[in-house]
């Protein structure tokens, strides 16, 4: 997947603004104890995995996203992109809703001490094993990884394939995964390890032979450092990608040498191939107004409800996604050599209203299942993204906040291709006609619209759904700040006196939000995030448009602001996000007295009693 496009999706705009939780000294979720509570298996060597079975045992797949690769500056923090800690309520609701596997995406940049042996921080390592512990609690298979260590775009990536100093890259990736596996050397067959993510140069071109030799010799340090480390880890199954784990670029005469496994102990293979999919990317990956429709199903809405066979992708359609399975089982899995998509979903379709926005759902949950379903027919186990946001750029199957299921017909669909190995499984064959004025939300008494605010120093008021600091909290009416004030390194929360001015709407018209009295130029650099939050649901019929950012009184008209959907599901507008990439650009400078954003609301009748 290309990363700047990734990092804008799956760091979704809308969801680091519901928490724009600051990265203080003390990160949320990083303190746990250095013992871990294992469950029995952990510790037996009784559970295996045969290849003969691997691909049933493992079933179909979940990733954990943006939480434990969640990073700023540098500095993993499982909560700074938006998402709440990992829980183990969330891992009980991934089970229960039928998933047999769940991987860990894990970051760990400058946890890494580069003057200390590479020695990693033990309560990142001790919080990873917590959640690891989550998933054996439910007998789920789990694969954790080393993610965003090797991204060129991220501030502290060192495990770059382009880098200079590859004898420095090698020495400290032999040295983090020592660690990792020494860490989990007991813990039975119900854990793989993976190697790393999408490991490339940043150039979405064809791969370059010499950097390409460097990922084989990544990979082959992974094998031999996990292998030696002794117990479990002699026969645990072990997963690595190609370049940028793109199928064609593994598959085709590029560079890819698959590593060997000389000193596994299963007396049988215990390697696993890591690619990713999401073809067709302007489908998949990108939530245009242009792009919403996909395959036999989509052809059938542009039948039926007359939709414009413009708005159906061009490419990628079932036969092809077919042959790049087979491909897949061809190079590898008839060699003996086990195959996971460890990424692959279809962007939510917010913006791609259409007028037909129930059918659009559900053609998004015919390809989610197709994918799986055919992946599952080729013994290839597929691990759907979830990056824990829902509404626009989300991939969400679920509301974090509350472990509930977000897109019931997406993990259906999903569940049923793999238990069934047939992409159409669980799905109806034909589309209806659809009322889509159903399902709007119910209305209410009153609605209002509040700023929300992060500098990067992290003075910040939140969105008013966020659960740490939102309308439910006593921070909620107050410009905060992180400063340690009594000397004891760890950060404080510090009221700035600011005055928010919010917005109670009653009808169409035009509202202001704002925020007065700090000199926010003094000291916050620039915005990292700008927004307007609600407390009413997206789903209602509105129209928001003319958007003005006023700083000191001087105007500043934003074009192409986003408009989404936060993580209860409540109308959100975002002006600044330095996350987001697809963020509107705006020149400005840092208020010294106010800053005001104007916006006209159309539709308010479909929101009020």
């Amino acid at each position: 997947m290309k990363l700047n496009e990734k990092f804008m999706a799956l760091t979704s705009a809308v969801m680091i603004a519901v928490s724009a939780t600051a990265c203080s000294s003390s990160d949320s979720g990083n303190n746990s104890s250095s013992e871990s509570s294992q469950s029995p298996s952990q510790t037996e060597n009784t559970f295996t995995i045969s290849a003969d079975s691997i691909a049933e045992t493992l079933g179909a797949g979940w990733n954990y996203g943006n939480t434990l690769e969640a990073n700023s500056g540098g500095h993993p923090s499982e909560t700074v992109w938006g998402n709440p800690e990992a829980s183990q309520e969330m891992i009980n609701a991934v089970a229960d809703a039928g998933f047999s596997t769940v991987r860990v995406p894990v970051s760990y940049l400058d946890y890494i001490d580069d003057n200390n042996g590479y020695k990693v921080d033990e309560s990142w390592l001790n919080r990873v094993q917590e959640v690891v512990d989550y998933c054996y609690k439910r007998e789920l298979n789990v694969i954790i990884n080393v993610h965003g260590d090797g991204y060129n775009s991220i501030n502290g990536g060192w495990l770059l394939c382009n880098g200079d100093n590859q004898d420095y890259i090698k020495e400290k990736y032999a040295a983090l995964w020592q660690q990792i596996a020494d860490k989990f050397a007991t813990y039975d067959e119900h854990l793989i390890f993976e190697s790393m993510n999408e490991e490339f140069n940043g150039d979405f071109g064809e791969p370059v032979r010499e950097q390409y030799e460097n990922i084989n010799a990544y990979n082959q340090i992974f094998i031999d450092t996990v292998r030696a480390s002794g117990e479990n880890n002699t026969h645990r199954w072990l997963m690595f990608p190609g370049w940028n784990t793109n199928i064609d670029f593994t598959v085709g005469d590029y560079g890819f040498q698959l590593p060997t496994d000389n000193n596994n102990t299963a007396g049988e293979n215990r390697m696993i191939l890591s690619v990713h999919c999401y073809d067709p990317w302007d489908y998949c990956g990108e939530e245009k107004k242009k792009t919403f429709l996909w395959g036999e199903r989509g052809q059938q809405i542009v039948e039926i409800n007359k939709a414009n066979p413009k708005n159906l992708a061009s490419w990628g359609d079932e036969e092809f996604l077919e042959g790049q399975m087979k491909k897949l089982k061809e190079s590898f899995i008839d060699k003996g050599v086990h195959v996971v998509i460890g990424e692959f979903g279809c962007i939510d379709k917010t913006l791609a209203n259409a007028g037909i926005p129930n059918q659009i759902a559900e053609n998004r949950a015919y390809y989610d299942g197709y994918l799986a379903g055919i992946a599952a027919t080729y013994g290839i186990t597929p691990v759907y993204w979830d990056n824990g946001y829902n509404g626009q750029y989300g991939f969400g199957l679920f509301t974090r906040a509350t472990a509930e299921q977000s897109q019931p017909e997406i993990i259906q669909a999903i569940v049923n291709a793999v238990k069934n190995k047939d992409p159409k499984a669980g799905l109806e064959t034909r589309i209806k006609s659809y009322d889509d004025s159903a399902g709007r939300a119910e209305k209410l008494d009153e609605v209002h619209a509040y700023l929300g605010i992060q500098t990067e120093i992290y003075t910040f008021r939140n969105s008013y759904s966020d659960g740490a600091y939102g309308h439910d909290s006593e921070w909620f009416n107050t410009l905060i700040k992180w400063e340690d004030i009594d000397g004891d390194n760890k950060d404080d929360i510090v009221d700035t006196g600011a005055t928010f001015e919010d917005a109670s709407i009653k009808d169409d018209g035009t509202y202001t939000v704002g925020v007065s009295g700090y000199d926010f130029s003094g000291e916050s650099g620039t915005l990292n995030m700008l927004f307007v939050s609600t407390d009413f649901k997206f789903s209602n019929a509105v129209v928001i448009k003319d958007v003005v950012l006023s700083v000191d009184d001087k105007e500043i008209p934003v074009k192409n602001p986003i408009i989404a959907e936060d993580n209860e599901g409540n109308m959100y507008i975002e002006l600044v996000n330095k996350y987001n990439e697809s963020a509107p650009a705006i020149e400005y400078d840092m208020p010294k007295e106010s800053l005001k954003i104007t916006f006209t609301i159309e539709g308010v009748s479909n929101i009020l009693k």
